[in-house]
């Protein structure tokens, strides 16, 4: 179908649709707005029927109050002697006058439409006066409405003359008098007893819809007519009468009649308006559509990309179509040009690869067969690329790897790149190791198996090589590890020995220095020499001693269990120093402690470490007038770094090496007393918790302990030794 036949099936086709969904809402929505408008024009006119009858009441009303002074003056009995023509010129059939109790004390009944008089039954009678009890809860005042009488309706106004007396005047709702209302509102009335209405289907539906509530209810009684009705009650508040009204369905017809005159305009002005679009469509866009179509299919039969079309002088959407056509041969021809420059590199790349590389037909027959093959294949396998092209890939497969070849082959269709060593043939017949990667590609619609073979001849014969050497290096390793075990086992034995002779030296020890104690104390010949001899061997005993229970302290650190938890540093400096001014309360020292320091350690080796670091400073201070000691952190890194810091006696960092081996001391005892071994057990702290210890120091200026407490490199300079954090208070 053509894009002109398309256009004018689309305006048609919308066109009709408009017209059916305009007849649908015009009977869905105005035909019921005119019926709707239908039934309140009926509601007032079956209201112009019960005004017709209220204005018989007022006629009523005003007749009985005339014949009040009538009677009052004439007496009860003048009622009998009314003439006919009284009855006839005042249009009512019946004037009766009863007492209170309801006996009747006079009457006269007459059909004035005929001019003639009637007779009351004795039911008559009975019925009239059974609405005189009616008086004695009107507070004086008339009461109207109707009653059957004689089978027919009868309208009467009822009022009370005196305190004894009542007076009657009514008109019978016959058919003259219908006749007489139909003929005033120009409708066709009927009405039809309560007690009749189920014997008519129309009547009794408007019972019901009375019953229901509804004031004024309507039904169609065929296509041109529709009833209205209107129900009366008796003077006792009963249902008594409903009247119907029909009348022609004039409005509804009328309504009918101007939709479809409606529908007949639209239908028309649409046809026009649909000729007008069809013409404007087919002159100012199909044709140059059309046109534009044969120069495009004009270009694609002689595939010439460098042709261009035409760009007309209007600023429309077709012209920018044109241009954006334009635009695309444009890009075509430099994808083209691409493509072409594309395909170049991977042929260069294809011929010129090192790898052995091929393309294997999957689908019918071309199955197995090699498709293409590069230079690197052909002289990896001693055939021309002209002889690889005609041959199956399954004869340069070795037969020792053919059967794991189609197996390769299954899982490359069933999707997977595969990467495995087979063997190959050379034409010579002789086999050499190859790595396979391979896959599968669509090409154009058809499957084939892309390969990329690798000689891996130099690779075997390295690792062959290399599993030599691998078995030396396990051996060496070996040795190496039973080596490390002998060590291990000998330092424990050392530690152990270490242990055992501080222990067991500690005794003698003992025993030496308290009996150069006694001699010293007890013995008062002793000459001065002896003496001095003995003081020197009582005070190396107890430093001997001393060293002892600093390597027993030592050697318990280093066996001891660790118990990791958190610990706040900053609270155990300040219990350190507490305790270092306790000993000494004499002496004034300013200390800086960094507070909520919180660590992961050994709360009882931290201690130790705290202590040893925080009495140094304590001690080579105490030379210094206003000493200072400080505890903080500095986070230069991702690890923390802590310091203790003094401005004490410091020392040269050429002996910086000897801080923290065991009895190296970097100052005289006789100036400051100590074991040498405090910082050895400072390291020996720091390296149980993975971390690293070193100093910072200047003659005179103070010393600085900086420690991690993770596992990490300490901070090196460009020279790769420890790199030294600088302070401001040693510049």
């Amino acid at each position: 179908m053509t894009l002109s036949q398309r256009t004018v099936l689309i305006i048609v086709s919308t066109f009709i649709a408009l017209l059916f969904i305009l007849a649908a809402t015009s009977d869905v929505i105005l035909l019921k707005s005119f019926a709707a408008l239908e039934r309140t024009v009926l509601a007032g006119n079956v209201q112009k029927i019960r005004n017709e009858l209220n204005e018989v009441y007022d006629d009523l009303l005003s007749l009985s109050r005339d014949m009040d002074e009538v009677v009052i003056t004439n007496g009860v009995s003048h009622i009998s002697d009314l003439k006919l023509q009284f009855f006839v010129n005042h249009r009512i059939d019946l004037v009766a006058c009863f007492s209170i109790t309801g006996r009747v004390l006079s009457s006269q009944s007459v059909d004035f439409h005929k001019s003639r008089f009637t007779i009351l039954s004795p039911a008559d009678l009975a019925g009239l006066a059974g609405v005189v009890p009616l008086t004695k809860t009107s507070a004086g005042n008339s009461i109207q409405g109707m009653i059957m009488l004689g089978g027919q309706p009868l309208q009467l106004v009822l009022r009370p003359i005196t305190s004894d007396l009542a007076i009657l005047v009514g008109r019978y709702l016959d058919a003259e008098e219908i006749r007489r209302i139909s003929r005033l509102t120009e409708f066709e009335i009927e009405f039809f007893p309560v007690a009749q209405g189920s014997q008519n289907p129309d009547i009794a539906e408007a019972l019901a819809a009375f019953e229901r509530g509804e004031a004024d209810p309507s039904k169609v009684i065929s296509a041109d007519r529709i009833a209205g009705y209107a129900q009366f009650r008796d003077v006792f508040g009963q249902p008594l009468l409903v009247a119907r009204v029909v009348e022609p369905r004039l409005l509804y017809q009328q309504g009918k009649a101007s939709i479809t005159y409606l529908l007949l305009a639209l239908f028309l002005a649409g046809g026009v308006f649909c000729c007008v679009t069809l013409f404007f469509i087919k002159g100012m866009i199909l044709k140059r559509i059309e046109s534009l179509g044969a120069t495009v299919k004009n270009i694609s039969s002689r595939s010439d990309l460098t042709s261009r079309l035409p760009i007309s002088g209007d600023n429309d959407e077709l012209t920018e179509l044109a241009g954006s056509i334009n635009a695309m041969l444009d890009s075509l021809e430099s994808a083209e040009n691409a493509t072409r420059d594309s395909q170049e590199r991977y042929r260069v790349l294809f011929e010129r690869a090192p790898d052995s590389l091929f393309i294997v037909g999957l689908d019918g027959d071309e199955a197995g067969k090699i498709i293409s093959a590069n230079k690197s294949a052909a002289e990896q396998h001693g055939y021309t690329v002209e002889e690889l092209c005609s041959m199956s890939i399954f004869k340069l497969v070795a037969h020792d790897s053919r059967g794991l070849g189609g197996k390769l082959i299954d899982r490359i269709i069933r999707g997977e790149w595969i990467t495995k060593e087979i063997w190959h043939y050379r034409k010579d017949g002789s086999q050499f190791p190859s790595e396979v990667n391979a896959g599968m590609v669509r090409i154009q619609g058809r499957s084939y198996i892309l390969a990329f073979d690798r000689d891996i001849t130099s690779r075997k014969l390295a690792e062959e090589s290399d599993r030599m050497y691998l078995d030396t290096i396990r051996s060496l390793n070996s040795e190496l590890n039973r080596k490390a075990g002998d060590l291990a086992a000998a330092n424990y034995e050392l530690e152990a020995f270490n242990y055992s002779v501080s222990h067991d030296m500690r005794g003698p020890l003992t025993r030496i220095s308290g009996y150069c104690q006694i001699l010293l104390e007890d013995d008062l010949n002793l000459d001065e020499h002896s003496r001095t001899y003995i003081s020197r061997i009582h005070e190396a005993g107890l430093w001997l001693n001393d060293m002892i229970e600093a390597m027993l302290e030592l050697s318990r650190l280093a066996r001891s269990e660790f118990v990791q938890q958190q610990v706040d540093l900053s609270r155990l400096a300040e219990t350190v120093i507490g305790e270092l001014k306790s000993s000494e309360p004499d002496r004034v020292v300013e200390t800086i402690i960094m507070p909520d320091i919180v660590v992961s350690g050994d709360p009882k080796l931290l201690k130790i470490l705290m202590t040893n670091l925080l009495g140094n400073a304590w001690k080579y201070s105490s030379l210094t007038n206003g000493a200072c000691i400080e505890f903080g952190q500095q986070r230069e890194k991702s690890v923390p770094v802590f310091y203790v810091r003094d401005n004490g006696t410091g020392f040269d960092m050429q002996s910086a090496d000897k801080l923290f081996r065991v009895f190296s001391r970097l100052h005289e005892h006789s100036q400051f007393s100590g074991s040498g071994i405090g910082l050895a057990t400072v390291k020996r702290v720091v390296t149980r918790h993975g971390g690293h210890v070193w100093a910072e120091a200047a003659p005179g200026r103070g010393a600085a302990f900086f420690f991690t407490l993770q596992p990490e490199q300490p901070p090196v300079d460009e020279k790769g030794s420890p790199a030294l954090l600088a302070l401001d208070w040693l510049r």
